[in-house]
């Protein structure tokens, strides 16, 4: 999804604005001196002058108090909220309906949903397969995330253990946190909107550790079989029912999960040693 051509349009006017008043103080780009002739500059100067404005937060401060293009309160809310922004490393992870999900690649990892401007964010990428690793600068709009206009990507490709990992912990985000989809309010204070907001509240789940505690009092009478095969797979039942009691403890839940979590594949691989010793006999 992207963000309306009007207000495209209007966040070129702004972000143009600020960058030329920030050229002005630091001579980054000398023949830039204006909105207009900054627009025309190339990618990669405005690319520099952005990282000199970042280096220099004052700049828009001074550029909100003084107002020299004379903006409207709206206006200069907009360019207020900017303080706000979020830079630096971040993967591309899915392209949605209603948005494009970055996750932070350094410090603290977060998701953040991102609208294209006047083109689709797939469209910018090329369509390359997900996860990619790039450079941005994310921006607050209105109640909206935007990038601003510049890209940098990274020549590199994941292996299926890293495209595994990341997605691990994308699904890990997008369950405890939500994806952010706004980062400042209408005047300009930050002001912190996720996808998990908008959900109704979940109702608790039901108690299970009776039913658990009753499936496994069950299965420990399951040992008598008449076949080897039975054996494994009623030990396979016993382990898999102790892993769901494992999730339920108070304490340590997570660890004790994962030390059961080897009884169920010790169990599995027996159970699959039998079945593969049977269909080639």
């Amino acid at each position: 999804m992207n963000l309306s051509t009007e207000d495209t349009q209007l966040f070129y006017k702004l972000r143009w604005a600020l960058l030329a008043y920030a050229n002005r103080h630091l001579k980054v780009i000398p023949q830039a001196t204006t909105a207009e002739k900054v627009g025309k500059q190339p990618v990669a100067l405005l690319a520099r002058l952005r990282d000199a404005l970042h280096a220099k937060p004052e700049l828009l401060e001074g550029f909100v108090a003084e107002n020299p293009e004379r903006l409207s309160p709206q206006e200069l809310a907009i360019v207020a909220s900017w303080r706000h922004c979020v830079s630096g490393d971040f993967y591309i992870m899915r392209h949605l309906k209603p948005y494009t999900v970055f996750m932070s690649g350094k410090g603290p990892a977060h998701l953040y949903g991102v609208l294209g401007l006047y083109d689709p964010l797939e469209a910018v990428t090329g369509g390359a397969p997900l996860p990619i690793l790039v450079q941005a600068t994310l921006l607050p709009f209105r109640d909206h995330i935007i990038y601003d206009g510049i890209l940098s990507f990274y020549r590199i490709t994941f292996g299926r253990g890293i495209r595994t990992s990341l997605n691990q912990k994308y699904n890990r985000l997008k369950e405890s946190e939500g994806i952010i989809e706004q980062l400042a309010g209408p005047t300009g204070e930050a002001q912190i909107r996720t996808s998990l907001d908008r959900k109704a509240p979940r109702k608790p789940a039901p108690d299970w550790r009776p039913v658990i505690d009753e499936i496994i009092t069950q299965t420990e009478k399951m040992r008598q079989t008449d076949t080897k095969l039975q054996g494994a797979a009623f030990g396979l039942l016993r382990a898999a029912a102790s892993l769901a009691q494992a999730t339920l403890q108070e304490k340590d839940a997570e660890a004790e999960t994962a030390r059961r979590l080897r009884s169920v594949r010790t169990a599995l691989t027996r159970l699959e040693k039998l079945l593969y010793a049977e269909e080639y006999m």
